[in-house]
């Protein structure tokens, strides 16, 4: 027997010494113990008859099991006795072999409940009289496997879930016929042609790679048979993304795949869209395009100059004609390089601080020294200089625009000299003026005294002629009246053209007045001519306006006086004062000058005799009378002086008559004065 019974106690097994064994289970046993593979032989209803060392760690090395022989199996193995009785016992039932591959059995091994896969084969043992006496177990420990192909199949889930999530498109195209295989949601995006495109060939998905006489098809083509990757970028692609051509740019690679004999099977894309980024550049080579176009054509001179050394990129016609030089002496040269006379001016400074701090510097009527020819000339320019930035906002050079104003700075410095010249003259003039207005004050002064005063005299004399003769013929006393008459009219005169004559004098103060206390004056003055006449003046309520309050009171006195010197004999006279603040539009149609003030007018009307319309513009003439001086006192100076008056308060005043409604003053005056703004 040798091997059967070098290694167990045969006589603790229910059938005794192998001596006493049919021939079948002999050849059974000794397989069983010469085997490499965990066996064990099931014998009778449920008990473990034989196993071999190969089986022996199955059962554990806690010391729980050193023996099996004859045991139960649910004792010795209890682990997997619910996983191997159903299959022992239906062999036993059929007679028929069966197997059970990576079969999970939980066993009791290294101090703990391990999960252990088998692969299981049972095979029936037959005795001498073909009846089944037992089961023959083989056990083949496959747990590293299942692990492997589960570790497998996990990074297999992981990498699918991977290129689902990517933010790229991934597609696996196998076969020469590229049979889209598996790809995420950004290729079928891309592609635009719905998600049912698994096992459908490239060139049936996407027909206008075809169709456009695209390249990639047969780039793929090359790669698949060459087994080279394929990449590029930026590249435009012409794609039918649900029924509507696009076009896009991506960045992608041609990736192949190898089998187990190094032959290409498959290949990998990957595809990025940088359709945004390539529109961006294009449009900034554009941008930067027109840039150039535009400064070439511009019609002042201009340049860009990069870095900071300022190197001349570009500059126009206009730019190289105030430099003095030609375009191949400063193109591609630092500035102070092509242009050395430009060298301490100034401008390396002012080309410093633009460039590292982004900040436009403009100047007007610069001065500076350019070569012209052999000689050095002083050239005036205005000029701008401008940061100029990239995309990503930092400053690359700065943009020079440039021009030649020295033409407008020499007529300009010429016409200072002319208005310097003038203005000495101006001077000269003035203070001959200023001597002359001394002058005129000093007649003024002769005027109201020492030509007054022989009028006084042939005043007096003539009343005191008038009472030493006593009674005298008419005709002598007519001409005494005449006398007395003349003299009278001759001093009032004298004082009106003395107060017309200083309303010229400057430095008169305007203070803030209420013409309501001006006009309660005035008819305080009148109050024995109104009573006498018995004469009604109505006044609404004036308003407050900066002015030299005793012309206001000479203004008004002289328009109140004529409307009571002007009236019908037959009525009594009434005069009418309103005012009222101008709008803008009445202020435009009267054409004052200052839109931005607020302005009054204050209407004068009477029912006096009033004068024609066409007197109208005359009557503020000095020395004007439409009447003889027999009818009406007075000397024709009282509304050129009021005339004066409101011209000294940046003023109108406009006269309107009707004979049957007697004379109307508009005065327009200003709230405030410019002076005193």
């Amino acid at each position: 027997m040798g091997k059967l019974t070098r290694s167990y106690d045969w006589s603790k097994t229910p059938l005794g010494k192998p001596e006493y064994w049919p021939q079948s289970l002999r050849t059974t046993v000794a397989m069983i113990l010469s085997s490499r593979f965990p066996m064990f032989l099931w014998w009778g209803e449920d008990l473990i008859q034989f196993y071999n060392d190969a089986y022996r760690p199955s059962l554990g090395n806690d010391g729980k099991h050193p023996q099996a022989l004859g045991q139960k199996g649910f004792e010795c193995w209890p682990e997997i006795w619910e996983v191997i009785y159903p299959l022992i016992y239906q062999v036993q039932s059929t007679g028929e072999a069966t197997w059970s591959e990576d079969q999970l059995i939980p066993i009791f091994r290294n101090n703990k409940i391990e999960d252990v896969y088998w692969t299981l084969s049972f095979s029936p043992i037959f005795g001498d009289f073909d009846s089944i006496e037992g089961v023959l177990v083989v056990c083949q420990e496959t747990t590293q496997t299942v692990q492997n192909v589960l570790k497998l199949r996990q990074s297999e889930t992981r990498f699918e879930a991977l290129i689902a999530a990517a933010p790229i498109a991934i597609g696996l195209f196998v076969g020469r016929d590229l049979i889209i295989d598996m790809h995420n949601q950004t290729f079928a995006q891309i592609v635009g042609k719905g998600d049912n495109i698994i096992g459908k060939p490239l060139a049936e998905v996407m027909p206008e790679l075809i169709t456009e006489n695209q390249p990639f098809l047969k780039i793929l083509d090359n790669v698949y048979t060459s087994g080279k990757i394929f990449e590029t970028f930026g590249t435009r692609v012409d794609i039918v993304q649900n029924g509507i051509m696009k076009q896009g740019y991506y960045d992608f690679s041609y990736t192949p795949l190898f089998d187990a004999d190094e032959n290409v099977y498959a290949i990998l894309d990957i595809a990025v869209d940088v359709t945004e980024q390539v529109l961006a550049k294009i449009r900034l080579i554009q941008s930067e395009e027109n840039l150039r176009n535009t400064i070439l054509r511009a019609p002042v001179a201009m340049c860009i100059l990069r870095g900071t050394e300022h190197v001349v990129d570009i500059a126009n016609e206009r730019m190289i004609e105030i430099w003095g030089k030609t375009f191949a002496e400063v193109t591609n040269k630092p500035i102070f390089e092509g242009v050395p006379e430009a060298k301490n001016q100034g401008f390396e400074k002012l080309l410093h601080d633009v460039y590292t701090t982004g900040k436009t510097f403009t100047a007007q009527g610069v001065p500076i020294s350019l070569s012209r020819g052999n000689k050095t000339e002083i050239v005036f320019v205005n000029f701008v200089y401008q940061a100029y930035k990239e995309a990503d906002d930092t400053i690359s050079g700065i943009i020079a625009v440039v021009t030649d104003v020295t033409d407008q700075v020499l007529a300009r410095q010429k016409i200072e000299e002319i208005v310097a010249q003038r203005t000495t003259e101006l001077a000269e003039a003035n203070k001959a003026l200023q001597q002359s207005n001394q002058e005129l004050e000093q007649f003024a002064y002769i005027a109201s005294h020492d030509m007054q005063e022989p009028l006084r005299k042939v005043v007096t004399y003539t009343n005191m002629l008038e009472n030493t003769l006593g009674l005298i013929e008419e005709r002598s006393k007519n001409y005494i009246e005449k006398i007395t008459a003349s003299t009278t009219r001759m001093s009032q005169l004298i004082k009106d053209v003395l107060n017309f004559s200083r309303l010229s004098k400057a430095g008169e103060t305007f203070v803030p007045i209420d013409l309501n206390m001006v006009m309660e004056s005035i008819t305080t003055d009148f109050e024995l001519l109104i009573e006498q006449k018995k004469a009604t003046i109505n006044i609404t309520h004036l308003p407050n306006i900066e002015a030299v309050p005793l012309q206001m009171h000479q203004l008004f006195s002289n328009l109140i006086s004529n409307s009571l010197k002007f009236t019908r004999w037959e009525i009594p006279p009434v005069v009418n004062i309103t005012s009222k603040l101008l709008s803008n539009q009445e202020k435009s149609e009267y054409g004052l000058q200052w839109q931005e003030r607020n302005y009054f007018i204050i209407t004068v009307e009477d029912n006096g005799i009033g004068f024609k319309q066409e007197h109208a513009q005359h009557i503020f003439n000095i020395f004007q009378r439409l009447h003889i001086k027999t009818e009406y006192s007075g000397t024709g100076i009282g509304l050129a002086l009021c005339k004066k008056i409101v011209q000294n308060h940046e003023g109108e005043i406009l006269a309107e008559s009707n004979r049957e409604n007697g004379a109307i003053f508009k005065i327009i005056l200003p709230e405030k004065q410019k002076s005193i703004q």
